[in-house]
């Protein structure tokens, strides 16, 4: 299932959904708007057989909360606090 496990990481007191499969160098996407970590539902599962593939819900999006705030900083600070290490960034 491609929601399995559900994973949420606090961010400013907000809870944000992200994906997390495979092992390897870590990449990371983004989804463009209206859309949400499910976007790349198909890509991941190919990217995680070399790669640790994380896709993240943006606040507003899929399954992260609900909240009407500024958020320019929320990637620089996931991939500082969950990823640790450099990484490839993909967004759509």
């Amino acid at each position: 299932v491609f929601f399995s496990p559900v994973n949420f990481w606090t961010w400013e007191g907000r809870k944000i959904h992200y994906v997390v499969q495979g092992e390897g160098s870590p990449v990371v996407l983004t989804h463009g708007f209206g859309a949400s970590a499910y976007h790349w539902r198909y890509n991941i599962p190919e990217l995680a057989k070399k790669h640790k593939v994380y896709a993240i819900d943006f606040l507003e999006f899929g399954w992260s909360e609900k909240a009407i705030i500024e958020y320019d900083a929320m990637v620089v600070d996931f991939l500082q606090e969950i990823v640790k290490e450099p990484t490839v960034l993909v967004g759509n």
